[in-house]
């Protein structure tokens, strides 16, 4: 009677094993599918925002053979990600008129998730570009003398730790210099 009681247990176990095998492979596709899912929408890697919150006049020189010109750069970049940013490049351009006359190295550092990292880019005018500028010279003699910068960092971003997302951010903003009182106009950034 004991043997019989266990023959009957061992096939009600037979049975349980391939619905319990079917419940846990529906489980594991039901999280890959919602992992794609959220993915692809709530954790997507979202460019960074760089603002420039103001530029300050370090140092301006005028002279007959080339002007000298050193302004900071006070950068702001958010990272909207639910995940940590990490940049991989970074880069400021002063450009008069088209021209890149001045670069220099954004150097961030990893930017957590949410947050917001400021920083001061010092850009001077390379002499060499200048020369043979009449425009500049022009400018100079009316007192006002536009510029634009341009800046863009390019990083990483990792969803759920396993996909690596190329974001790029970049900005752009005018400036004029007043020669006479050696000021900064107002910034516009788009």
């Amino acid at each position: 009677m004991e043997e019989m009681r266990e023959e009957g247990i061992m096939k009600k176990l037979g049975k349980p094993v391939p619905i319990a095998a079917a419940m846990v492979g529906v489980l594991v596709i039901t999280a890959f599918i919602m992992t794609v899912i959220l993915s692809v929408t709530v954790y997507r890697g979202k460019d960074p925002i760089t603002m420039v919150d103001g530029v300050v006049l370090r140092d301006l020189h005028i002279s007959h053979k080339v002007p000298k010109l050193t302004v900071d750069l006070n950068l702001s970049v958010k990272n909207p990600n639910k995940e940590a940013f990490r940049p991989t490049k970074g880069t400021a351009l002063l450009v008069y008129r088209g021209v890149p006359m001045g670069e220099a190295v954004i150097d961030t550092g990893e930017i957590a998730a949410g947050a917001t990292k400021s920083m001061t880019v010092t850009l001077s005018i390379m002499p060499e570009r200048l020369q043979g500028n009449p425009e500049i010279y022009m400018e100079v003699k009316a007192g006002m003398v536009p510029f634009n910068t341009y800046t863009k960092i390019s990083g990483k971003v990792k969803v759920f730790n396993m996909v690596k997302v190329n974001v790029i951010s970049t900005g752009l903003c005018g400036f004029a210099v007043d020669v006479k009182s050696k000021t900064v106009g107002e910034p516009k950034c788009s």
